[in-house]
């Protein structure tokens, strides 16, 4: 009897084992494709604005969505000062800049004077799926790509790239899992953040 409770115990050890070595979701998540600028002095780097990130998407929200958390979370990570959106907005309308698909060098250096910002951060919202609660079977997916760009001379201090699903995040079984694609976008904006400068 203790014989075939072993068997059992050793079987069933062996079949988790198993799954946990087939299971994608359950070796450690690899973080963002990003790349920092070498030699940079944090110190002259106070104060960032955040632009709008650009939608890609065909959900309309996914902009607001993303620049948002991305505030959220420069602000969370008490690095830099950042600029309130609403000085941002009222720059942009000020000076009757139109951003539909990127920002120019001469917007974000005239930016960095009147805001008296160090660094600009941009970006694209690329994949969003997920929004829709009524779909429940959706695995939500964000795709984000960003910058950050030293106002002062337009030079690239740090960029990344981030793509995640709900499903990368299963540890075993469906235990990890995020369900809900605004999780998952301060998910993969912190994920981001953290390899800042």
């Amino acid at each position: 009897m203790r014989l075939r409770f072993l068997c059992k115990v050793s079987f069933f050890s062996s079949l988790i084992s198993l799954f946990l070595v087939a299971c994608p979701g359950c070796y450690s998540l690899s973080g963002p494709d990003s790349y920092q600028r070498t030699g940079i002095d944090k110190s002259k780097i106070k104060k960032v604005a955040v632009f709008s990130f650009h939608n890609n998407t065909q959900v309309g929200e996914a902009s607001s969505i993303v620049t948002e958390a991305f505030i959220a979370g420069l602000f969370e990570r008490r690095e830099f000062k950042v600029e309130f959106p609403g000085n941002v907005r009222a720059f942009l309308v000020n000076e009757r800049i139109v951003v539909r698909t990127g920002v120019n060098l001469q917007t974000i250096k005239l930016m960095a004077k009147r805001l008296e910002v160090d660094a600009v951060v941009l970006g694209e919202v690329d994949e969003y799926i997920g929004v829709d609660d009524r779909k429940k079977a959706v695995v939500p997916l964000v795709s984000i790509r960003s910058r950050m760009v030293d106002g002062r001379n337009g030079k690239i201090l740090w960029m990344a790239h981030h793509r995640r699903t709900g499903d990368d995040y299963i540890k075993v079984l469906d235990f990890g899992k995020v369900r809900s694609v605004a999780a998952l976008t301060q998910k993969v904006v912190g994920e981001m953040i953290e390899t800042m400068p």
